[in-house]
């Protein structure tokens, strides 16, 4: 489409751990600059897992557990412009971008990347996961509604209550043959942003995005996967993403309405 509504796209996989990532980081740094990835940086980034569940103590009262957090490494190789880049740590490289164009190109660079990380570490041993995402904005213009633009089960209430509609939640999971597959709709007022899951934010959202107004609108988040070890094989890796890209697009498809379709072109 022509004015798709996508303003990020991911890509991940993830493979054997790579407890000496630090040695071969600088040949994989090099690599990447050399392909259009210039703008280096190491950091250091958090994990944690939450749980409701407390503790007895020994006199019967319940104490809060402690949250375990774990700390990894993580390399970011960015283009100049900060609209796409490549993040590492010591077991998964994601390929992330706020200037999608298409499947091909996106998937085309998301391989190149994986296969400078396995050409410098001597070859991966295997993969467990391989996952897309996508987060799409719908915003609709003056005189249009949320439901032209969206199937109506993913709106609940929100266009049938008064007031400032705060948010809206729809989730479905699915499973096929082919992938796992989570379909999110976010319905909310205010600019278009990430799910804290996926922030911080190190990429610039393309101005049609970032200048629109703090208004109600809805996020279509589509994340599908498929999660099973074996050895690693580049081919395998993108004939799984041409799959999962398809339930994707299924999933977006399902969402949205003729009227959008048309109006994205």
């Amino acid at each position: 489409m022509k004015n798709a509504p996508v303003y990020f796209a991911l890509a991940q996989v993830r493979f054997n751990n790579l407890w000496a990532l630090d040695t071969y980081a600088p040949g994989i740094q090099e690599s990447f600059r050399k392909v259009g990835f210039p703008d280096a940086q190491k950091g250091v980034v958090s994990t944690f897992n939450l749980s409701p569940a407390n503790m007895p103590s020994a006199g019967g009262e319940l104490v809060p557990q402690q949250i375990p957090v774990v700390q990894a490494t993580q390399h970011r190789f960015a283009n100049m412009e900060k609209s796409e880049g490549f993040y590492l740590d010591q077991s998964s490289m994601s390929f992330q971008t706020t200037y999608y164009e298409d499947f091909e190109k996106f998937s085309k660079t998301f391989l190149k990347g994986l296969q400078i990380v396995s050409e410098a570490v001597g070859g991966l041993s295997y993969i467990e996961r391989i996952g897309m995402r996508y987060l799409d904005a719908i915003f609709p213009k003056e005189g249009e509604s949320l439901i032209d633009y969206l199937e109506a089960s993913l709106l609940g209430l929100s266009d049938r209550l008064e007031g400032v509609t705060q948010y809206s939640f729809s989730e479905t999971y699915t499973k096929t043959e082919t992938a796992n597959l989570l379909s999110r709709s976010i319905v909310e007022h205010g600019p278009v942003g990430l799910p804290p899951d996926l922030q911080p934010m190190f990429l610039t959202l393309q101005d049609r995005f970032s200048q629109l107004p703090a208004a109600k609108h809805a996020t279509i988040d589509t994340d599908a996967s498929v999660e099973r070890r074996q050895s690693f094989d580049l081919a395998v890796v993108s004939k799984t993403l041409d799959a999962i890209h398809t339930e994707a697009s299924n999933s977006f498809k399902a969402s949205v309405t003729d009227f959008a379709r048309k109006t994205w072109g």
